[in-house]
């Protein structure tokens, strides 16, 4: 049992490890480039524009679903509203480019452009969720700490061009102001990013060990068509999988005698709502947008999942069991495993030692 436990544990920051990085990464490049006013223009206005356009540009990231946390809370902190930023999270971790590449060869034409469609439906239903049902103001500590990052990040410094400090020194200011913003993006993504997260990963990713192990493989098999559902929901909410990890046991599943819309709901819900996204949405977000998320995302994942298997069900066919990219992942995961360790290690000691001296 602990054998099997540790085996899951490495498998899981193996399937992690690169996708975190390049999350690290893009919240590099968003903290530089996209800065509060394009923010707020794109994903911090009221209404449905702003949820749909969020729960498409993620679409064709190729990233996973730990790695979209990172970017998503990027979003955050630049200026995007939760609603946004929760169909941002339900989408992409569904149906990124990768993703939807590797399902077309395993899963067959039809089961990879229903998978695309539900992403986009899901992203834009947990918006409306977030918006409908989330709590309307951020929680203190959320509003210090993005007011904390707007004043490093977002080049939101309100600059009196009268004062004598700036008299005359607009172009020095500019360049001074470039500096300025690619060393605060730096420490935002790859120090205290890292360091904030790497206790929530580290959690998750233990339970979601102990569910691999506790659950067997063969559960969702042989079961009358309202259990699978049912347990596909349950099992796959706190079960972290790999957005292209989790295409050959979708494949697998069916091929065991599992429907395909139940293997559906199992796929669509375990690289979205994993018990580390949870623990970040609810220590970012608060409980209540996090259930409102869940929810609307497995909700999505059913619907979808019925008409797969009643009106569509005709339209399916799965070419075949094939895995070109559980092994690719884990080659990935082997050469990245520790450079991420430093990172978080890293994040965590900085953010530590700077919280010690304040």
């Amino acid at each position: 049992m602990v054998h099997a436990f540790l085996h899951q544990f490495l498998d899981i920051w193996l399937d992690m490890a690169p996708w975190l990085l390049v999350g690290f990464v893009l919240a590099f490049l968003i903290s530089v480039f996209l800065n509060e006013g394009w923010m707020r223009r794109h994903l911090g206005g009221p209404g449905w524009r702003p949820i749909v356009k969020a729960s498409l540009i993620g679409l064709p990231l190729p990233i996973c679903s730990c790695g979209v946390l990172v970017v998503g809370l990027a979003l955050r902190r630049n200026g995007a509203r939760k609603a946004p930023v929760c169909a941002f999270l339900a989408s992409t971790p569904q149906a990124g480019t990768d993703a939807l590449l590797v399902s077309w060869p395993i899963l067959g034409p039809f089961m990879t452009l229903v998978r695309f469609v539900g992403a986009v439906i899901a992203g834009v239903v947990a918006g409306a969720f977030v918006r409908w049902f989330g709590v309307a103001q951020p929680p203190p500590h959320e509003t210090a700490d993005l007011e904390s990052d707007c004043a490093g990040l977002c080049a939101c410094h309100h600059h009196d061009p009268d004062h004598p400090h700036h008299a005359g020194e607009s172009h020095h200011h500019e360049f001074a102001d470039r500096k300025t913003r690619v060393r605060d993006a730096a420490h935002y993504a790859f120090v205290h990013l890292p360091g904030e997260l790497a206790g929530l990963l580290l959690v998750g990713v233990v339970i979601a060990a102990a569910i691999g192990v506790a659950i067997p493989e063969n559960a969702l098999q042989g079961l009358s068509l309202p259990l699978a559902y049912l347990l596909a929901v349950l099992i796959g909410i706190p079960t972290y999988a790999c957005s292209l990890a989790i295409i050959p046991v979708a494949a697998g599943l069916v091929a065991a005698g599992l429907s395909p819309g139940a293997a559906f709901v199992f796929m669509a819900c375990a690289p979205t709502t994993h018990v580390a996204a949870m623990l970040v949405l609810g220590r970012e977000f608060g409980w209540r947008t996090t259930t409102a998320f869940v929810a609307a995302v497995a909700l999505v994942a059913v619907g979808v999942g019925l008409l797969i298997d009643f009106p569509l069900r005709g339209l399916v066919s799965i070419p075949g069991l094939t895995d070109p990219g559980h092994a690719h992942t884990h080659l990935l995961g082997m050469v990245f495993l520790l450079p991420l360790a430093a990172l978080l290690l890293n994040g965590v000691w900085r953010n530590r030692h700077h919280t010690h001296h304040d």
